[in-house]
């Protein structure tokens, strides 16, 4: 039996929580299944938490989601008697009157049982506890409101005494092994509680230093965001690429980003290519940004082999699922037919959205409108976009064919 939980539990805690670099959350996933289904129900808890999605657990374990089917296993888990449920429940908004006044225990006595395994140094268990002081939950357990004082400046100091112990419990946590405890520990820093404790920014960026440090992929993550936020690009894709290499999906966008731009690291498009193809494939709801930039790749063959379709398929995709769309790149794919059938309409549809110094875009356009290629022929506006388009070499070809008549200035094909 292990120290505080169920031998399963524990080495399921190691595998999720404590050890994220290790990457065998499907290993503490698959034990917590078989320990639920053999009745235990600290198990059930944590299983069910995993179900509720990154916003519970790093996204980096890919564990698949079923809020309906967490949300069973959590009341489950009240009425197994697991303290841990108790308090989780809470959290999660599953603990109704009826569960609370079905459990075996109060919510009060299955605080006491997990600050006791907190003291004793359990890491997740302290962060639960600094949760419990972060979120306010303690009002519930010990049953109090402002009614319950005197005064209101009592029940401020009351509420302003209890949130300002999540501090000293998360710290605890972080320091013990949960990188967890540090997102919402910096969430306390940089906005403080409205009128009771007032926010100290410069200290969020010391949760994710810390943890960085000890090598927590999620922590080096927002702490290169941190760093690259500040201008500090060479230490920010440090950390980028530390995070990534160990397993933090929502770090493979960035260190491609950075490698393709040059920022802190020289420019290498084979290895932003390779990165933001990771970005792709990981665990990760966002993954527009990658589809973009990749698309753009295989469209000017930077770091992969030129290849329209695969270009036109990314592009477009991620246009598809609320990105930005990639102007210019779509425009010239429908203008010239690569990946997609050539429409010259819908190519212009998306040229002339173009509100920024871009000389093939110009060139695009001044070619449709002087050849009439989906537009009627306006050769003075085809030519006005032509030299718009500067010194780029097709458009200076293309107004070779055009010139001024002597009377009126008209423009007209030579």
């Amino acid at each position: 039996m292990g120290q505080f939980f169920s031998d399963a539990v524990e080495r399921a805690l190691q595998y999720i929580y404590y050890d994220l670099k290790a990457r065998r959350g499907r290993e503490g996933f698959q034990l917590l299944e078989e320990a639920a289904a053999a009745g235990d129900a600290d198990a059930k808890c944590l299983l069910a938490r995993c179900l509720y999605g990154p916003e519970y657990t790093w996204p980096g374990h890919d564990f698949p989601e079923d809020e309906r089917r967490g949300d069973d296993l959590m009341r489950q888990s009240v009425l197994g008697g697991s303290a841990l449920g108790a308090l989780i429940a809470l959290r999660c908004g599953v603990m109704d009157q009826q569960l609370e006044q079905s459990m075996p225990q109060t919510l009060q006595k299955a605080f006491d049982q997990i600050l006791a395994k907190a003291e004793r140094g359990e890491p997740f268990c302290q962060m639960v506890i600094g949760n419990v002081y972060y979120w306010g939950d303690f009002f519930r357990i010990q049953k109090k409101d402002q009614k319950s004082f005197d005064s209101d400046d009592a029940f401020l100091s009351y509420a302003r005494e209890n949130i300002s112990r999540c501090e000293d419990w998360l710290w605890r946590a972080i320091r013990s092994g949960i990188s967890a405890g540090g997102l919402n520990l910096a969430w306390f820093y940089w906005e403080g509680e409205k009128g009771l404790i007032s926010p100290r920014p410069e200290k969020e960026a010391e949760v994710y230093r810390y943890g960085a440090e000890k090598g927590y992929p999620d922590s080096q993550f927002y702490y290169a965001n941190d760093l690259y936020g500040k201008g500090e690009k060479a230490e920010a894709f440090s950390y980028y690429r530390s995070a990534a290499e160990g397993g933090e999906p929502r770090a493979f966008f960035w260190a491609g980003y950075s490698y393709e731009l040059g920022e802190g690291v020289p420019k290498d498009p084979e290895r932003a290519a390779r990165y933001y193809q990771q970005a792709l494939e990981a665990p990760i709801r966002e993954k527009g940004n990658p589809a973009n930039r990749l698309g753009m790749f295989y469209y000017d063959g930077r770091g992969v082999e030129r290849d329209y379709a695969k270009a036109f398929q990314l592009l477009k995709w991620a246009e598809n699922n609320g990105s930005p769309a990639m102007l210019y790149y779509l425009g010239a794919c429908y203008a010239n037919g690569q990946g997609t059938r050539q429409d010259y309409e819908t190519a212009r549809a998306y040229l002339e959205k173009i509100d920024w110094n871009c000389p093939q875009g110009f060139y695009l356009l001044g070619k449709m409108y002087c050849n009439g290629l989906g537009v009627p022929e306006d050769i003075a506006k085809g030519v006005d976009y032509l030299q718009k388009a500067g010194e780029l070499a097709e458009a200076r070809e293309e107004l070779k064919h055009y010139k001024k008549t002597f009377f009126g200035g008209k423009w007209v094909r030579r």
